[in-house]
């Protein structure tokens, strides 16, 4: 079965890239305590559809602009382009989930596709957590240790067996959607989401923490603490990727020059914008678009 789907390119803060000879299915189990855990940092997908089922643990996940506390039986959906990351407020974080990373492509051929719009797709207020009852997430948990194990093992049939368990999963997740098994998130603080709000709209404009914090009559003190405390990353470092993020979104789809991407992303010096997403992804914006350019025209074939 070959899924001839466009590849993103695996960088530092880009996760999870599946290649042409790859399932497109990554299962994911993670226990543990410490912050050496890889949901620490800051990250995005570029096409996958990302999935966090919690089975318990502490602290939170920004994913968008909001948090989100890590509850059990619980599961967190991304989408492609949201930034996200885990992080707590506790000496000793603790966190035990299992991940599953997919291209919603493998549903094309399944009568799951026309349901999956929804789903993929980040409309306003998108319930982006939900509960299960601890039967349902139960039965989620088999699902998932099934799947993994086709996956791992590769015996007849595998990738058939292993989709048919992700889409009785994705059911599930539908089905409590629709009736409600969702909360609100805890509400991130107002000030913190005005402000990431005016980051994503001016972010391509010059910006500083001191001028952020005299629009909202605050020290700058008093917002560089709010907004790592709600947001989990500092101001500075979520403007950078914000902007370093829009740059991959331009490299990959338009023919612009790198001088002209590096303006419109807000870097007004265009060697800092080649040292800093250099820094960032591990390669330079040149290199970058050629690796994708090369990537998308072999998957293309």
């Amino acid at each position: 079965m070959v899924y001839n789907i466009i590849m993103p390119v695996k960088k530092k803060y880009l996760q999870e890239v599946f290649d042409n000879a790859q399932f497109p299915v990554r299962i994911t189990r993670t226990t543990g305590t410490g912050f050496n855990i890889s949901s620490y940092q800051n990250h995005y997908h570029a096409a996958e559809l990302e999935i966090q089922f919690i089975r318990r643990g502490t602290g939170y996940y920004f994913i968008k602009d909001r948090r989100y506390p890590v509850k059990p039986a619980s599961a967190l959906v991304i989408h492609s382009y949201e930034i996200h990351h885990f992080f707590t407020l506790d000496e000793k974080p603790f966190i035990d989930k299992t991940s599953i990373i997919l291209y919603p492509t493998i549903f094309n051929k399944s009568f799951l596709a026309e349901h999956l719009g929804y789903l993929i797709t980040c409309r306003k207020n998108f319930p982006h957590q939900v509960f299960f009852s601890q039967g349902e997430f139960s039965i989620i948990e088999f699902l998932l240790t099934l799947a993994h194990g086709e996956i791992t093992h590769r015996r007849k049939f595998w990738q058939e067996i292993a989709i048919d368990c992700i889409e009785q999963i994705f059911l599930l997740l539908l089905r409590r959607i629709e009736e409600g098994g969702k909360q609100n998130a805890e509400e991130i603080n107002e000030i913190v989401r005005s402000a990431i709000n005016y980051i994503e709209e001016n972010f391509m404009q010059p910006m500083t923490l001191k001028q952020l914090s005299r629009m909202f009559n605050i020290s700058t003190f008093h917002m560089s603490h709010l907004f790592t405390r709600y947001a989990g990353i500092s101001f500075k470092s979520y403007l950078i990727k914000r902007r370093i993020e829009e740059a991959k979104k331009l490299l990959h789809g338009t023919d612009l020059k790198i001088s002209a991407v590096c303006r419109q992303c807000g870097f007004s010096d265009e060697s800092s914008f080649i040292k800093t997403f250099k820094k960032l992804t591990g390669t330079s914006p040149t290199s970058h678009r050629k690796i994708f350019q090369y990537i998308s025209k072999k998957n293309l074939e």
